[in-house]
C-alpha cells in the first residue's frame, strides 16, 4: 500500500562537525519516528548498519560533498555507494556541474545545499547546471539565510526562477543537524526540516526510487494526506491540527500566487497559462509544507 515516509537527508555526527556519535543520532531519529535517514558529514561517508540493516529505521549512505574557499558549494550525495572525493572546478558552475557527475557516477542523487550559505550562490548560476534536479528550499540551520537579503532572492525565489526559465528542479526541507545535547533557536538542533516520501514500502531502494522522481513534498511541521494531480486540477488534503489554521497558495510562473484559500482540502482548476504549478502551504504555528512542482504543457 502507498504511504507517505518521513526521512531526513542532511544530518551531522561527530564524524565531522556534529556533537554527538552516529549512534546517539541516530537513536534521536528513531524516537521522533522519522522512516529513513542520511548522515551527510562533510567529506566522509559515515557507515552505520546502511540499508535496511538496522531494526527501527532505514539508513541510508550519503555525505555532505564539501567545497570550501573560494566558491563555498555543499552537495548531498544521497545513496551512494562510494565516498565521493569534492572537485574544485574552475568556477562556481562548473564545481557544481563536476560534483553533481561525480555523485551520479557513485550511484548516488545529488542535491544542491543551501544556496544562500554565505550569499555563495543564485539562481544565475543554477540554472547553467541542467544535471542538477534538486536543491534545499529549506535549511534549518541558523546560518542558511532562507529568507533572502537586500537585493537577494530568498530559496524560494531562487526556485521560482529557476522553474519560470523552465528548469525542472525539486525543493527539499532538511534539518542540517549539528547539535544534540542543547536545544535552543542558536543551534543547528534537529527535527527542523524534513522530507516526506511517498512510496509503497520502507526500503531504501523504493524511497530513493520515489525521491528521484520528485513523489515527496518538503515539510517543517505541517502534514499532507494526499495530493491528486491530473490535466484539470491540483488538490490536497491538509492533515490538520485543529490548533492550527492553514492558508495555501498555488504558485505559478514567476511566483505569481494564482490561488489562494484557508480551505482545508483546497484545489486549484488547471487553467493552462501557468507554466507550472507547485504548493506551498504555511500554519498558523508558522510552519510550512511545500509540493513539488508539476510543469503545464
Amino acid at each position: 500500500m502507498v504511504q507517505w515516509f518521513k526521512g531526513n537527508i542532511h544530518t551531522h555526527t561527530n564524524e565531522s562537525d556534529g556533537d554527538s556519535d552516529p549512534k546517539t543520532v541516530v537513536n534521536f531519529y528513531v524516537e521522533s519516528n522519522y522512516d529513513f535517514l542520511v548522515l551527510s558529514d562533510h567529506n566522509h561517508l559515515t557507515v552505520l548498519d546502511y540499508g535496511n540493516n538496522h531494526p527501527d529505521i532505514v539508513m541510508i549512505p550519503g555525505e555532505e560533498v564539501t567545497i570550501r574557499e573560494p566558491f563555498n558549494i555543499h552537495m548531498g550525495a544521497i545513496g551512494i555507494n562510494s565516498y565521493v572525493e569534492p572537485i574544485y572546478g574552475n568556477d562556481s558552475v562548473d564545481t557544481i556541474r563536476a560534483n553533481t557527475n561525480a555523485i551520479h557516477t557513485a550511484g548516488g542523487i545529488a542535491v544542491l545545499n543551501h544556496p544562500n550559505f554565505k550569499w555563495a550562490l543564485n539562481d544565475e548560476i543554477i540554472n547553467k547546471v541542467k544535471e542538477l534536479k534538486f536543491f534545499e528550499v529549506f535549511n534549518g540551520d541558523k546560518g542558511t539565510n532562507n529568507l533572502g537579503g537586500e537585493n537577494i532572492k530568498s530559496t524560494e525565489e531562487i526556485w521560482d526562477s529557476l522553474l519560470t526559465n523552465g528548469k525542472l528542479i525539486y525543493g527539499v526541507a532538511t534539518d542540517d543537524s549539528h547539535h544534540y545535547k542543547n536545544f535552543n533557536s542558536l543551534l543547528s538542533n534537529p527535527g527542523r526540516g524534513w522530507i516526506m516520501v511517498k512510496a509503497e514500502s520502507r526500503v531504501q531502494a523504493d524511497i530513493l526510487d520515489n525521491f528521484a522522481k520528485g513523489n515527496f513534498y518538503s515539510s517543517t511541521g505541517v502534514f499532507i494526506s494526499d495530493i491528486l494531480i491530473n490535466k484539470n486540477e491540483v488538490s490536497l488534503d491538509i492533515d490538520t491540527n485543529p490548533q492550527y489554521h492553514y492558508k495555501t497558495q498555488f504558485i505559478g510562473k514567476y511566483g505569481i500566487v494564482l490561488h489562494e484559500t484557508w480551505d482545508l482540502n483546497p484545489t486549484y482548476k488547471i487553467k493552462g497559462q501557468e507554466k507550472y504549478v507547485r504548493v506551498v502551504i504555511t500554519g498558523s504555528s508558522g510552519h510550512k509544507a511545500w509540493t513539488q512542482p508539476i510543469f503545464i504543457s
